[in-house]
């Protein structure tokens, strides 16, 4: 029988785009409300985010733009990050061995300007990757990994059909878990088929642009371009 997790994946199938980048960004969107919640002052998330100098662009915003962390969370958090700053500016990074993109450029710079411009590119240069992007990678490896063992269902296989089906991204990752050939195959046709039927929509959205045929109105093929979007590089983050 289906597992709590198998129920989620077939519960996003029936909504619109991959259904792997839904449930990401929720648990995403979870993952934040409850880190600005219950760890603003956390010690060790403190610590993790002083290494990627806070969130990621896309993260940081999300969390703004969704309402996930307030005011006064953002001010500790950055106020915090904003001091390791200044700290690695004072200390000039001489724990840690500059970045090796950086040696033609640093080879090109006459001394000292060196010697500044190595010590402020190696103060403001993460040395970790954003928590909410490790998080949401997991979330991911954990819902392909789900989807992966359960593609003997006919359930699973059935909603998955019904569905856009999955990026190209997330096609890739459950690609790479495959190790069955069947369920590789399986996995493939679906997908096929999907790309098929869009190719064929929007060659139709296409031909009802003309001025000649437009008063045809569109039907289902209207929205194809969107979904050949989400299709080639995931659904739209933080929406």
């Amino acid at each position: 029988m289906p597992n709590i997790a198998s129920y989620k994946l077939m519960e996003a199938c029936r909504e619109s785009g991959c259904p792997v980048c839904r449930l990401a960004q929720r648990g995403v969107e979870r993952y934040l409300d409850s880190q600005f919640y219950e760890n603003v002052n956390s010690p060790a998330w403190r610590d993790q985010l002083r290494s990627s100098l806070g969130f990621c662009h896309e993260h940081a915003w999300l969390a703004v733009d969704k309402r996930l962390g307030d005011a006064l969370g953002f001010s500790i958090i950055y106020h915090d990050l904003v001091s390791t700053m200044l700290k690695r500016l004072d200390d000039g990074g001489s724990r840690t061995r500059p970045a090796r993109r950086w040696a033609s450029l640093l080879t090109q710079v006459p001394e000292p300007a060196r010697r500044l411009i190595e010590r402020v590119l190696t103060a403001i240069t993460p040395r970790k990757r954003c928590p909410v992007c490790e998080h949401r990678d997991e979330l991911t490896r954990h819902t392909v990994s789900t989807l992966v063992a359960e593609l003997g269902m006919p359930e699973v296989v059935e909603a998955l059909q019904a569905s856009e089906g999955l990026c190209l991204q997330h096609l890739s990752v459950a690609l790479e878990q495959v190790r069955d050939s069947a369920a590789g195959e399986q996995l493939l046709n679906i997908h096929r088929t999907k790309l098929e039927r869009l190719k064929a929509e929007l060659a139709e959205f296409i031909r009802k642009s003309d001025y000649r045929v437009i008063a045809e109105g569109f039907g289902s093929e209207g929205d194809a371009w969107l979904r050949a979007i989400r299709t080639m590089i995931g659904d739209r983050r933080g929406r």
